[in-house]
């Protein structure tokens, strides 16, 4: 639900931008600098200074990458080309009976992005890559094999890997001093996608050997590894916050 919402607010945004980052036609252009008597040579100068291109780093704060952290070629009203690297590691609150909980997340991507139209800030995007997604926690547990009953914790961890492409559009503003600004929004669709499930009792290697030979346990990693898979087959939508891009 609040994803959705997420998803909606940014959708209202983009268009508000949209006509905020509109570029001007050239005859608004004519107008603008005759009334600031700026020859036209002096603004054909500036703009291609604005739009210059080169080398770049820039920082993606987005959804379901928090960070993102890329360098690469860009051709502002043209073609750009980015390798780009994340990884997000955060402490989340207990919960359902599980505790110390971990949340890591990384990825590694390339991504292609157009500037058709030159006095128009919209961009269409493709990127492709491998993510990864592991969850740790622990959780006290009460085992009974034959006439034995004891209690022990249990450190579990789920690992879902898979690689990914992503459609993406947006908006996009570029400024002389070399700095970019863009927002966008697309769809992930994950590919090939693999799941781990594995646990240890912490401290007692022949209470972990017992446990790995339960049937239970055995059932029970199996179930997690299936639904691990299944949640990192399904398709998520992907909104870039803020996109801030430096030209060198």
């Amino acid at each position: 639900m609040r994803l959705g919402m997420i998803f909606a607010m940014s959708m209202r945004f983009f268009v508000g931008i949209l006509v905020l980052f509109s570029e001007p036609s050239l005859s608004q252009s004519r107008e603008k600098s005759k009334k600031n008597n700026l020859p036209q040579e002096e603004y054909a100068k500036d703009r291609a200074y604005r739009l210059r291109p080169g080398v770049a780093a820039n920082v993606v704060i987005g959804i379901p990458h928090p960070i993102d952290l890329s360098f690469g070629w860009m051709q502002p009203k043209g073609e750009s080309h980015m390798g780009s690297l994340g990884l997000f590691q955060k402490k989340v609150p207990s919960g359902n009976g599980v505790r110390d909980i971990d949340i890591k997340m990384q990825h590694i991507e390339y991504r292609y992005r157009s500037e058709p139209w030159q006095r128009h800030p919209l961009y269409w995007q493709i990127a492709g890559g491998y993510q990864q997604i592991d969850v740790e926690g622990t959780r006290t547990v009460t085992i009974t094999q034959e006439d034995i009953r004891f209690t022990t914790d249990i450190r579990a961890a789920l690992s879902i890997r898979s690689l990914y492409y992503t459609p993406k559009v947006g908006i996009t503003k570029h400024f002389s001093s070399g700095l970019t600004l863009s927002w966008g929004f697309g769809y992930l669709v994950p590919a090939l996608v693999t799941s781990d499930f594995k646990s240890q009792v912490p401290g007692d290697p022949l209470l972990d050997e017992l446990l790995q030979q339960l049937g239970s346990y055995q059932t029970t990693r199996r179930d997690l590894e299936r639904i691990g898979k299944r949640l990192g087959q399904l398709g998520i939508p992907l909104v870039d916050i803020i996109d801030v891009a430096w030209r060198f």
